[in-house]
């Protein structure tokens, strides 16, 4: 009898510590994403809007489901006057602002959030063809750090390009082509005609999210 008693008690206990953990750890979850939010409404929500679906008329894109990993490396290039610092760059200016008021937990906990922000469907703004296959320049110059689908490649920083508007990706092309923007392989994008560049677009907003 006492044994019995015993077991029981020792399984009520695990089912507690079991049950005190998930707890624990789904308070900490929520702690996270409503930190992030905060963050993330206090800092961004003015030009990105509260979908992340941004407003092109201020140069803000859409950064809805952006991994964190690549939105934390953004935010530290900012902070770090490695990126937004052209002169004729207003909007990476006011982010050099926002970011270097951040911490690094903030960066942690906004780019959780917006990571977690559903993509932007509407992509293609600016009625550009429908590219089905992807052009020759794209896989010979861009899929070995975007990937062959444009999905992106942490280990070589190379962030996914199907979460932005066609306008957004033009302008940034434009950006690395004219030296407002540094790009690690800039030689590569300079000798883009425009027409490669609208095809090269055309075909990335073309792509359908999984």
């Amino acid at each position: 009898m006492c044994g019995g008693a015993f077991r029981f008690s020792h399984v009520i206990f695990r089912l507690t510590v079991i049950f005190w953990g998930w707890t624990v750890a789904g308070q900490a979850e929520a702690e996270v994403a409503d930190r992030g939010y905060v963050v993330y409404r206090d800092n961004c929500r003015d030009c990105h809007l509260s979908t992340g679906m941004g407003i092109r008329e201020m140069n803000a894109p859409s950064i809805a489901g952006l991994p964190r990993w690549y939105v934390t490396d953004q935010l530290r290039e900012f902070r770090r006057d490695q990126r937004g610092g052209h002169d004729d760059d207003a909007a990476g200016q006011l982010m050099q602002i926002k970011a270097k008021s951040l911490g690094e937990r903030d960066l942690a906990f906004v780019g959780r959030y917006i990571e977690s922000m559903a993509v932007n469907p509407a992509r293609n703004t600016l009625d550009l063809p429908t590219i089905v296959t992807p052009p020759a320049r794209y896989l010979a110059d861009c899929a070995g750090c975007h990937g062959e689908q444009a999905e992106g490649n942490r280990r070589e920083r190379g962030p996914p390009l199907t979460r932005q508007p066609d306008w957004y990706l033009l302008k940034q092309i434009e950006s690395f082509q004219t030296g407002r923007r540094t790009h690690g392989d800039a030689s590569k994008l300079e000798a883009l005609a425009e027409a490669e560049v609208k095809a090269i677009v055309a075909w990335i907003v073309g792509i359908k999210e999984q």
